[in-house]
């Protein structure tokens, strides 16, 4: 009689779902962007939004574009561009059946190739870029004054080394190939989610415990289970809930949770205040700028790793 463990069987499972949808992600509505790496990386430079202040937005300055702010969003599985970036290049929405599904619901996504641009000295050739309003079903923060065009996803940034700098506020995008991280002083390895998507996991300690949030440069707050890590409840606010898949603004309460210390490849944070995720038990939380942004980063999607320094060079 056979037996099989059951850590064999996980394995198994895994494989088997990644020969399945590695395809459908070449094929599909959405492939894979395949940059032309430039052999001269151009420094994107982050602008700081008032009505937004941290997290990230970049300015792209292209022939085929024109002047546009992307939002930079590492949780965001697919690149997405507004509805009005579709019509500003008098370009047709084609239908598709795949959808956005957020912590609120979830959005029809939209579909359009947009003509080959240049992204920090980079060509993107043929991008299919999913489409949706993101004014009305997202937390980017356009406004008629100063739109922003789309969100920089997780399956573009995954095709370069991405290298975030909060001192000189540049964000600069390298081939892997020339740029990849090696293991070291505050290098760790990162796992992708469900062992073959785009978005990546990082490991934090939480008072002393593991754990392995999604990277999100996307969220203002932190976001963890805070009953299953039995994180102290310190207070609860109302607020309008802001986030991706909803077209709602309804009032909700949320639980701030605090944190005695948090670790990150070498560095300490503490103590931090943190929001409850909702739906905790289908995600593994997220970890963002509260905790992200006044470090540097280079994000290694390619081969697993994240560095983190602190900003400025500083010990």
């Amino acid at each position: 009689m056979l037996i099989v463990s059951n850590r064999a069987l996980t394995v198994a499972l895994a494989l088997l779902v990644a020969w399945l949808l590695v395809p459908t992600a070449q094929a599909g509505p959405f492939p894979r962007p395949k940059p032309g790496y430039g052999a001269q990386p151009v420094a994107l430079p982050i602008v700081q939004l008032p009505r937004d202040p941290k997290r990230l937005y970049v300015r792209v300055d292209d022939p085929a574009l024109g002047e546009r702010l992307f939002f930079v969003d590492t949780a965001f599985s697919r690149t997405t561009c507004d509805d009005g970036l579709a019509e500003d290049l008098g370009l047709e929405v084609q239908r598709t059946l795949r959808k956005s599904r957020g912590e609120l619901g979830s959005v029809d996504l939209g579909r359009i190739v947009l003509p080959d641009f240049v992204l920090g000295g980079h060509v993107i050739p043929a991008l299919a870029c999913a489409v949706r309003d993101l004014d009305s079903t997202s937390s980017v923060a356009s406004t008629p004054e100063q739109p922003i065009a789309g969100v920089l996803g997780a399956n573009l940034l995954a095709r370069f080394v991405v290298v975030i700098d909060p001192v000189a506020r540049t964000m600069t995008l390298l081939d892997p190939a020339e740029h990849g991280l090696e293991d070291g002083p505050g290098v760790v390895r990162l796992r992708r989610e469900h062992r073959v998507g785009p978005r990546i996991r990082l490991p934090i300690t939480v008072d002393g415990r593991t754990r392995w949030p999604l990277l999100d440069t996307g969220a203002t707050r932190t976001h963890l289970d805070a009953r299953r890590l039995d994180i102290p409840l310190v207070a609860e606010r109302q607020g309008i809930a802001r986030a991706s898949g909803s077209t709602n603004q309804e009032p909700t309460t949320f639980r701030i949770h605090e944190i005695a210390e948090l670790g990150l490849a070498g560095t300490t944070q503490g103590p931090l205040r943190i929001i409850a995720r909702r739906r905790a038990a289908c995600a593994p939380g997220l970890l963002g700028q509260d905790v992200l942004g006044g470090l540097m980063l280079t994000i290694d999607t390619e081969h697993r790793r994240l560095k983190v320094e602190a900003a400025g060079g500083g010990e």
